[in-house]
């Protein structure tokens, strides 16, 4: 199974890895966990940040699927 997990946000690879990291302790064996970010800002304190970020969600969501991943998870939406 592959997973996607989307972080809302303009982060850097470092918090990436540390999310796969996370994630990977709950996942099943062979369940392949990719990590990305949707760009936008970097804190979601308002109705203005969750407009920036969505449509980077969306679009990742998009991209996924075409990779052939079996399910996302939006972290913290």
């Amino acid at each position: 199974m592959k997973l996607a997990v989307i972080i809302p946000g303009d982060y850097g690879e470092e918090l990436c890895e540390q999310r796969k990291v996370y994630y990977n302790n709950f996942a099943s064996p062979g369940t392949e966990i990719s990590v990305v970010t949707t760009g936008g800002t970097d804190s979601l304190r308002s109705t203005i940040d969750y407009a920036l970020v969505l449509p980077g969600a969306v679009k990742q969501s998009v991209a996924a699927e075409k990779e052939g991943f079996d399910g996302i998870i939006v972290q913290g939406m």
